[in-house]
């Protein structure tokens, strides 16, 4: 087992706190709508929430550029410590914010503002996690750090759905989803206090220690790793697109076409993530036995091939039977291309370009496929009644996602082009 010291499970529990800060947002995005952004039609009510979740992913890539140029240049250590305690001032202010009907429009403005920042901070956190762990990993536990890593963020996750489950419960008065947001932001401080003890990644010192620090990194990252930005916003996109609608799409037909209670849907929901959480760490075992390529194909390959049967199945029945079913199936899937991510960006970037490398191109990736994905859903179904756009953006992420497991050919074949061309 790949967490057996406190180093890991530093890194690895700071992940989860801060995650757990940032998604609670998805999951109570139909509670919060009539809240923050009323309106005599319930659809654009939940669109205009579901744009305001899509905010905070907008603003990672910015937060990917000032976290990752402190981690490049500061240390991967301090950069994370101070990710994680500042976001917990927008989950609080969230927590305390007044309704739509107490200050007008005010309150969906400053919602949005305390989104934005929470996007910010998390723009620096999975990025300098990967990059952290995956360092200070052996080569023979990379792979199975990465799946523990990818593991924390949904541990993250499942906290904010059994609290949100709990907190949402009928014995429990109506704005009882608050006190999650409190938690998350009084427990973040836990991971705070946990950051501090660690010491910096091998990798980083080596690189201080030769003086290969470089004054910008971002900069340098432009001019010199394009092409593995592209490649690392395209492993975003096929890491998020199936994330946000396994767990945030289909949880909207849950509530609004089943009625089904909040409460419910958040309960189920937490054994979805369980399922998740179990299955990674093996995931990521045969990752590192057969080779990380053969089990992320494997995971598109599947999405691809049961994605069409799955939602015909929804628009056929639409029932809580086909919903979670078609949950369970995409979600192996999406676990195997998922367990190895973080150890495949890792390697696309050298030593001081890499928390910049990572933290922009990652966030990149989650900002245009991954926070927006519910909102186009929502719209294209709603509005222009495209029953099968699910499926359309899981086709898409899918061919996203398999470029950067063949960069090593489409490396060979660029150079063989400009060999081509110069002659």
């Amino acid at each position: 087992m790949y967490i057996n010291n406190k180093k890991n499970i530093a890194v690895i529990l700071g992940n989860a706190l801060e995650y757990y800060d940032f998604m609670l947002y998805g999951f109570f995005a139909t509670i919060l709508a009539p809240l923050f952004f009323p309106s005599e039609n319930p659809s654009l009510s939940l669109i205009a929430s579901m744009g305001s979740y899509g905010v905070g992913f907008l603003a990672r890539p910015l937060g990917g550029i000032v976290f990752g140029h402190l981690g490049d240049r500061w240390g991967r250590k301090n950069t994370l410590s101070l990710s994680i305690l500042l976001v917990t001032i927008p989950t609080l202010s969230i927590a305390l914010l007044p309704t739509y009907d107490q200050i007008g429009i005010w309150a969906p403005f400053l919602l949005i503002l305390f989104r934005t920042i929470q996007g910010l901070c998390v723009g620096g956190e999975s990025s300098g996690a990967a990059t952290y762990i995956i360092e200070s990993a052996s080569p023979t536990e990379k792979d199975k750090a990465s799946a523990w890593l990818v593991l924390s963020c949904y541990f993250g996750t499942l906290l904010g759905t059994v609290f949100g489950a709990i907190f949402t419960s009928s014995f429990m008065p109506s704005w009882g989803w608050r006190l999650t947001f409190v938690m998350g932001s009084l427990i973040a401080f836990i991971g705070y206090y946990i950051r501090k003890q660690l010491k910096e990644s091998p990798e980083f010192i080596k690189n201080k220690e030769q003086g290969k620090i470089l004054k910008a990194p971002f900069l340098d990252l432009l001019r010199n790793e394009k092409i593995n930005l592209f490649y690392a916003a395209s492993t975003s996109a096929g890491v998020a697109i199936p994330f946000f609608i396994i767990f945030i799409y289909l949880n909207g037909i849950f509530t609004k076409k089943l009625n089904l209670e909040p409460q419910l849907v958040l309960t189920l929901n937490a054994g979805l993530m369980a399922f998740w959480i179990v299955l990674l760490p093996q995931f990521g075992a045969l990752a590192q036995r057969y080779g990380r390529q053969i089990v992320m194909f494997g995971g598109l390959l599947g999405m691809l091939l049961f994605s069409y049967p799955l939602f015909l199945f929804i628009g056929s029945e639409p029932s809580f039977g086909s919903i979670f079913f078609t949950q369970l199936i995409l979600s192996l899937f999406a676990m195997a291309y998922a367990a190895p991510t973080s150890a495949l960006l890792v390697e696309l970037f050298p030593v001081n370009e890499r928390y910049s490398g990572i933290a922009f191109g990652y966030s990149l990736g989650h900002a245009i496929f991954g926070g927006f994905t519910p909102i186009i859903l929502t719209t294209l179904v709603e509005s222009l009644q495209f029953y099968l756009a699910p499926v359309a953006c899981l086709v898409f992420g899918c061919i996203l996602g398999s470029i950067p497991l063949q960069k090593n050919h489409l490396t060979k074949l660029s150079k063989q082009i400009l060999k081509a061309e110069s002659h």
